[in-house]
């Protein structure tokens, strides 16, 4: 592919097979995603029939090796700008056999990609870039070397028609300056967000049924046993089982300081060993690991193609016709109504059809695209789409769930009230503890929790019967237990029996958001509490965080209603846990889901928050932003370009040497402001 038209014709044949459900195709990538029907009879050796017949060399994706390509490619425009530059030397010299030797070299060797993929469109009469390029250089190649007194009477400096030789040179050179930059930036691209899989091991030794055996790395299975050395990479999710060390997730999460991981601890794939030997138990295949996860969601988000890409299409479509149109006018005009020499009109028709190539304006989209979806992940979040993203900053509605979204789901111990001085607070917290181990309810946890923080040991318990909705009660250390909630609190606390006395646990939900984080973000957006706990805590939260709209008492139905009625006065943000919450996020305009690492195949949404918490959410706007805005700078170099230099070159005073750099550093350009930092 040389342009987004070859992307998108691609993609329209592509979308003829009867078993392909969707197709994407990236063109900075060269890659097509597909989609395709269960329990169809998808062949893709069809499918890459199908695509190499319209002139296009199409394979199954693999990884593989670019790098000496790549130099290459560099190389080459090199040495065909300064082969360009030295037929204008021969031919005064007199050395015309050399000059037409370096000059069908140039034109018809290097610049054969050009020649092949137009005249294999023109077989299915379709257009595009390489139509224009090949018809502007393979012009002046045979205007060159027609006989002046063919051309024109008007007696001519003998060298003016072979100087189209030099015309058509420069346009192959200056358009493999501008392939070799586009293809450069997007390679260097490429190599930062696959860093991590270069350095992955491509096999493991592991002990399974007690044998070690040498196997590829995706034929990893559950409950396998493995070791990481220092400074190697954790390849797949698992369970520390023995050693301790630190782990780097820098490379996965940017989380540039290390991690602690001793025993029963997990490790997340894609992470760096920096210490010593750890042993792993394998907890998810290699294809479920979070590593794989993570660039699959990048990869699908890279291959979206947004609605402002897809109108570019439709646009450059139309443009090579367009063009073509418009050159065979421009030497009509000049030469029968502007009465100009034949060489002269040419010139200018050469010129329109060089500048007028729609190359900048197909690059305006794909690398910010791919450069916004590697991004993401180095700030902490990913998205599923772009136009969701792109969308993300222009809705002022947010709701947000409360409890472990907001809030943590963690409950700390405010206060407690002991009246026995032969039960300390230490005592009192074993034995509650010992029984609230026995209960999943999230206080429970809290408390547990709490205790191992105290480095105090848990007892067993026994008899132990939990109510829902009322409390647990058992035998810890031959004590009667029971637990209850604080009828007589409005706040959260638990009525503690030991035997015949009592005790009171205030207690506290830890919030998962700075103080003033929804009160500064309020100012830009209108911000709602949606939640299910009960009305006395939403809206202590509520007033302690400055937010006046808020909802209690909530669950999944009366949610998803809520987003509906909401989205009757614009669009709609909703951020929630990703799990509880799922009919509303897929409901809502934009869905937001927080999740730690490991709970990335969990979790919907359309942008997936996993690292650094909801205060990511100001990355998400940012890049949002930013991205928005280096598209819309894209659209305007492209078609500011083109506004200008069309009429130009029209009437003559542009040349087609200056037209083909025009047009190269018109993509350059392009490509450049896509590949700074966003």
């Amino acid at each position: 592919m040389t342009c987004a038209a070859c992307a998108a014709r691609i993609e329209r044949i592509l979308s003829k097979n009867n078993n392909v459900l969707d197709s994407s195709v990236s063109f900075p990538l060269k890659l097509a995603t597909i989609d395709i029907a269960e329990n169809s009879n998808f062949q893709l050796e069809e499918v890459i029939e199908s695509v190499n017949k319209i002139g296009y060399k199409a394979r199954e994706a693999q990884e593989e090796n670019e790098d000496k390509k790549i130099k290459f490619n560099l190389y080459v425009p090199i040495l065909s700008i300064l082969l360009a530059a030295s037929l204008k030397y021969f031919f005064q010299s007199g050395y015309d056999l050399i000059a037409y030797t370096l000059g069908f070299f140039i034109i018809l060797f290097l610049g054969r990609n050009f020649h092949i993929s137009a005249i294999k469109k023109l077989r299915h009469l379709d257009f595009n870039m390489d139509t224009l390029i090949s018809l502007g250089s393979l012009s002046s190649l045979i205007i060159s070397i027609i006989p002046v007194e063919l051309i024109t009477s008007t007696s001519l400096s003998i060298n003016e028609n072979k100087m189209f030789l030099d015309t058509g040179a420069f346009i192959i050179s200056f358009l493999l300056i501008g392939k070799a930059v586009e293809d450069r930036v997007i390679e260097e691209s490429v190599k930062t967000s696959e860093s991590i899989k270069s350095r992955m091991p491509k096999t493991l030794i592991v002990l399974r049924n007690n044998k070690k055996i040498d196997i590829p790395i995706k034929e990893i299975q559950k409950e396998d046993l493995f070791d990481v050395k220092a400074g190697e990479i954790i390849p797949v999710d698992g369970i520390v089982v023995e050693g301790k060390s630190t782990v780097d997730e820098s490379l996965l999460t940017g989380e540039a300081l290390p991690i602690r991981k001793d025993v029963g601890e997990e490790v997340v794939g894609g992470s760096v060993n920096l210490e010593g030997l750890l042993k792993i138990e394998v907890v998810e295949s290699y294809q479920q690991s979070t590593y794989n996860l993570i660039e699959d969601l990048i990869r699908n988000a890279q291959a979206t193609k947004p609605k402002i890409q897809k109108s570019l299409d439709r646009i450059t479509q139309l443009f090579v016709p367009l063009v073509l149109f418009i050159s065979f006018s421009t030497f009509i005009y000049n030469f029968i109504f502007q009465g100009a020499e034949v060489l002269d009109a040419l010139r200018n028709t050469i010129a329109v059809l060089v500048i007028a190539c729609p190359c900048a304006l197909g690059l305006a989209t794909p690398i910010v695209l791919f450069k916004t979806a590697t991004v993401s992940k180095t700030r902490g979040f990913l998205f599923k789409n772009f136009d969701i993203l792109q969308r993300f900053g222009d809705i002022n509605n947010m709701v947000f769930d409360k409890t472990g979204t907001l809030s943590s789901g963690i409950f700390k111990i405010t206060k407690i009230e002991n009246s026995y001085q032969d039960i300390t607070e230490e005592n009192l917290l074993q034995l509650v503890s010992s029984l609230e181990n026995y209960s999943q309810h999230p206080i429970a946890k809290s408390i547990v929790y709490e205790a191992e923080l105290r480095d105090l040991e848990l007892l067993p318990a026994s008899n132990v019967k939990e109510t829902s909705g009322v409390g647990i009660e058992g035998f810890v250390a031959e004590k009667m237990i029971v637990i209850t909630k604080n009828q007589n609190s409005n706040l959260p606390s638990l009525r503690i029996m030991i035997d015949e006395k009592k005790f009171i646990l205030n207690l506290e939900e830890e919030s998962a958001i700075d103080l003033n984080f929804l009160e500064k973000l309020g100012k830009e957006k209108n911000i709602t509490i949606l939640s299910g706990d009960k009305e006395d805590n939403v809206r202590r939260f509520a007033e302690k965080h400055g937010i006046t709209e808020y909802y209690s008492n909530k669950d999944p139905e009366e949610k998803l209603q809520f987003i509906k009625d909401k989205q009757n006065n614009g669009g709609v943000i909703f951020i929630g846990d990703g799990i509880n919450d799922s009919p509303a996020i897929k409901q809502a305009d934009v869905g937001v889901t927080t999740s730690s690492s490991s709970q990335i195949a969990q979790v919907s949404g359309d942008i997936l928050i996993y690292k650094g918490g909801l205060e990511t959410l100001n990355e998400v706007f940012d890049l949002s932003k930013e991205s928005k805005s280096r598209i819309n700078q894209n659209l305007f170099l492209a078609f500011i370009y083109n506004t200008l230099m069309i009429p130009l070159a029209v009437i003559g005073l542009i040349t087609p040497n200056l037209a083909a750099l025009a047009m190269a550093l018109s993509s350059i350009s392009v490509v450049l402001n896509s590949s700074r930092k966003l």
